[in-house]
């Protein structure tokens, strides 16, 4: 049995699913603090943030496992709300320092001594390369965008 499936079809099926993951991951975190205009925000500001990213992860999922066209252009749309925000916490020398301290803290247990510029840099890392894996993505959702294009003889009903 061989099936004609447009180039992309298990990776944006797999993408659609981790995004639908994350959207629950995200309302389960719902009462965590959150990184938010410069600060390490817990309360009502946090709720939001979780909330935006979960509605976005979730509607990410629909999209791309429904391949539309509204899921493509949130591909881009979600991938500048991302890259706005880290970049946002990225350049929050505050958030950065609060955020590291908490780390620090939480670590200090498993590991003594554990340098907060380390943990610093850690971080700053893992912002960037999660942006790059963001880019990335969307690069690949614009390379396979004809996934996202309808195919007219599914669209036309059968009428023999």
């Amino acid at each position: 049995m061989t099936t004609d499936r447009k180039k992309g079809h298990f990776t944006f099926r797999t993408a659609a699913v981790l995004f639908v993951i994350s959207a629950v991951w995200e309302l389960l975190s719902i009462t965590s603090e959150a990184p938010l205009f410069g600060e390490i925000r817990g309360g009502g500001g946090a709720v939001v943030y979780h909330i935006v990213y979960a509605a976005l992860f979730l509607a990410l999922g629909i999209g791309l496992w429904s391949a539309t066209k509204w899921g493509y252009l949130l591909v881009f749309v979600t991938t500048a709300v991302y890259t706005l925000d880290k970049l946002q916490f990225l350049l929050s020398r505050q958030a950065m320092d609060s955020y590291a301290i908490q780390m620090q803290a939480a670590l200090e247990p498993q590991m003594p001594g554990m340098d907060r510029v380390f943990i610093l840099q850690v971080l700053m890392l893992v912002l960037i390369l999660f942006m790059l894996c963001w880019w990335g993505f969307a690069l690949y959702t614009w390379w396979r965008r004809d996934y996202f294009k309808q195919d007219k003889t599914e669209t036309k009903g059968d009428d023999a």
